[in-house]
């Protein structure tokens, strides 16, 4: 089996996004929607960053990812909450394929991560993943970029500088750059990104490359019909009005048959 991609880059991963919290405002509205006792489940739960607020806010939660270095942090970061916060669990395992002895209120997927499904076969394995884990009268939230996000994305190859980051426990410099290359015919967005850390008057060089597989809308919906979900609701951002034209996210909640 080969490393996990976000082993490689766990810590900065951690460092450039652990503050980003634009979408929690709605994983805590949903959350508060459920009934006492009803516990989350996050598919790619990374470095912890959804999962927090949602133990903060008293929610149990599981949280499943296939890199243990993003797990480590997370483990990290709960660890350093205060004890009154509510319960939880990490299980380092493969999205498509994992089955728990434990039915959950709500199943989120964030921030794009359902683009890392490239194929038909893993993106319904994974959904599939979610209806089998949602209690009776559950939901699911898939938090997708828009219908038009590939037309917006470079397509030169060229690096950016996407984050210049100091990491607190060493103080050490790091810039992280993407390039990115579009794949119209399978809807596909390759990320390559150079990480430059700056140690003992030295730079330190790490080329990672992945793609994406993007989903429009009307693909999503057939891909939820087939893995067993109703019609889902579309969102256009993280303040729930309805996907439009001109919306900043794609976010659809759907329930099972």
């Amino acid at each position: 089996m080969s490393q996990p991609i976000y082993d490689s880059f766990a810590r900065v991963y951690d460092l450039q996004h652990s503050n980003y919290a634009d979408d929690l405002p709605l994983y805590l509205q949903l959350a508060r929607e459920l009934a006492p006792g009803q516990a989350v489940l996050e598919l790619g739960a990374g470095s912890g960053r959804v999962m927090l607020p949602l133990l903060r806010a008293g929610r149990r939660v599981v949280g499943v990812d296939e890199s243990p270095e993003m797990l480590d942090i997370a483990r990290e970061h709960i660890a350093a909450l205060s004890t009154d916060a509510a319960s939880s669990e990490l299980h380092c395992a493969d999205a498509r394929t994992i089955r728990l002895d434990e039915r959950f209120g709500m199943v989120v997927i964030a921030l794009n991560t359902f683009l890392h499904n490239r194929t038909r076969e893993d993106q319904l394995a994974t959904l599939r993943t979610a209806r089998e884990h949602l209690a009776p009268g559950g939901f699911l939230v898939v938090d997708l970029p828009p219908n038009d996000e590939l037309s917006f994305q470079p397509d030169d190859d060229d690096y950016q500088i996407e984050a210049t980051l100091i990491d607190p426990s060493t103080q050490t410099r790091i810039t992280k750059s993407v390039a990115s290359s579009i794949f119209w015919a399978t809807q596909e967005q390759e990320l390559t990104y150079r990480i430059v850390e700056e140690r003992a008057g030295q730079e330190h060089e790490q080329i990672i490359s992945f793609r994406l597989r993007h989903v429009f809308r009307y693909e999503m919906d057939l891909l939820l019909q087939l893995a067993g979900f109703d019609e889902p609701r579309w969102l256009g951002d993280y303040v729930m009005n309805e996907y439009a034209d001109d919306s900043e996210r794609m976010i659809c909640t759907a329930q099972c048959h």
